[in-house]
């Protein structure tokens, strides 16, 4: 029963790596990005609070992007931050950079004051603690040719990652990069990542800003727009970089926001788990809840298999007085194991490496992450189990998040 268990886990799992592997290669022609008729006019706006330490990497990368300077407007919204940071955002105001305050409300209410003051066609955000390279807005205008497009999305990385935690978050967000990537081929992109995803600031005019009561202000912007029946593109090469979380417990209230605030905008947006929505309602949205209850049953059930095992090899070494060295030295065919859920193990390891490396290639991605894959290969499903674990007692149990400011 365990292993036919484990075989429809590892079945669904080479099913889906597949599926989104034939999806890229069916639409290699689209990898591209559409040449730019016109260059429109934007508004990026930088809502920050208490961020001096990172203000002026990220307001320097916008001020260096190859892009019309008379068409670009960039806004930085103080949200009541009580460090350096008014006085280094002001010190931009000669460069021609706007600056608002307002009392801390948090990032909703920053960009939604910052819409208000927006003289741009296109409207976008960059997290304090992100900046972008210089190619990547232009990389981005082409698909707003197309008046069904309301929002692109860059290829979000993590930069110069050194802990663990970081390395192990520079390949999470490769993968990020991959499969976005293949969300839009499919016309299923549901989250706009905040740094720096830009959107047609009609789409805010007609229906409202942001919800400063989400959790993830993003998802639900994604989530409305597809609602509506409009398209999300991506820009793969169109890349922007983040720190990544450095120590475990702010990594994980990072990743309890984004979990449950994805559970709660989906179950807001439950009408989209129809066929009016296409590839989103009848494959991606209900893949991504089947992915992490598979995933979260498999860390269970491996982690008591794990528990029994140990205690069978503790009793195995113990019969033979732990004399390792005499098996080292004498290395058996026999120990090599030809058990299919092993070779079919292997086949999931090399079709992981092998999405890493498409993202890493496509993004035009340099840094060097061997050691990365490596530390996110032994802790990543544990860890992305535990964070969905705690989200789901936290949406069951009703327990609040404070964000911005707020319970929620």
């Amino acid at each position: 029963m365990n292993n036919l268990f484990i075989y429809i886990v590892t079945y669904i799992s080479l099913f889906l790596t597949c599926f989104f592997l034939l999806t890229y290669f069916e639409n290699r022609h689209r990898l591209k990005n559409p040449p730019a008729k016109k260059l429109y006019t934007v508004t990026i706006a930088v809502p920050v609070y208490n961020g001096a330490k990172y203000l002026r990497r990220t307001v320097d990368s916008l001020l260096a992007l190859d892009y019309p300077r008379e068409k670009l407007d960039i806004i930085i919204v103080d949200d009541g931050s009580t460090d350096d940071t008014l006085r280094i955002a002001k010190s931009y105001e000669k460069k021609g950079v706007r600056v608002l305050t307002q009392k801390n409300a948090g990032k909703g209410d920053a960009l939604n004051n910052a819409l208000k003051h927006a003289k741009g066609e296109l409207f976008g955000c960059l997290d304090v603690d992100s900046f972008v390279e210089p190619n990547a807005l232009k990389e981005m205008m082409g698909y707003f040719d197309n008046p069904k497009v309301m929002a692109v999305t860059p290829s979000l990385k993590v930069y110069h990652p050194k802990t663990i935690l970081q390395r192990v978050q520079a390949i999470e967000f490769l993968m990020g990069v991959y499969l976005r990537k293949a969300f839009a081929f499919l016309g299923s992109i549901h989250v706009t990542p905040g740094p720096f995803t830009i959107y047609r600031k009609k789409f805010f005019d007609k229906y409202g800003g942001y919800d400063n009561h989400n959790l993830t202000e993003d998802i639900e912007i994604a989530l409305r727009i597809q609602s509506h029946h409009y398209l999300i593109e991506n820009a793969i090469n169109a890349s922007v970089y983040t720190m990544g979380v450095s120590n475990f417990k702010a990594l994980l209230r990072q990743r309890l926001r984004w979990y449950k605030g994805f559970i709660d905008n989906v179950l807001n947006y439950s009408h989209l788990f129809s066929k009016k929505y296409g590839n989103l309602g009848l494959f991606i949205l209900p893949s991504s809840f089947l992915s992490v209850l598979l995933a979260v049953i498999v860390v269970t059930w491996g982690t008591i298999r794990f528990i029994g095992h140990s205690f069978q090899a503790f009793q195995d070494l113990r019969a033979i007085n732990f004399d390792l060295l005499s098996l080292l030295q004498k290395p058996q065919l026999f120990y090599i194991s030809i058990d299919p859920l092993f070779i079919l193990s292997i086949i999931a390891i090399a079709l992981a490496i092998t999405t890493v490396l498409i993202a890493k290639k496509l993004s035009q991605e340099k840094q060097k992450l061997k050691i990365s894959y490596i530390y996110f290969m032994f802790t990543y499903l544990l860890l992305f189990s535990f964070w969905w674990i705690i989200a789901m007692y936290y949406r069951i149990t009703g327990k609040k998040i404070r964000w911005g400011g707020r319970d929620l």
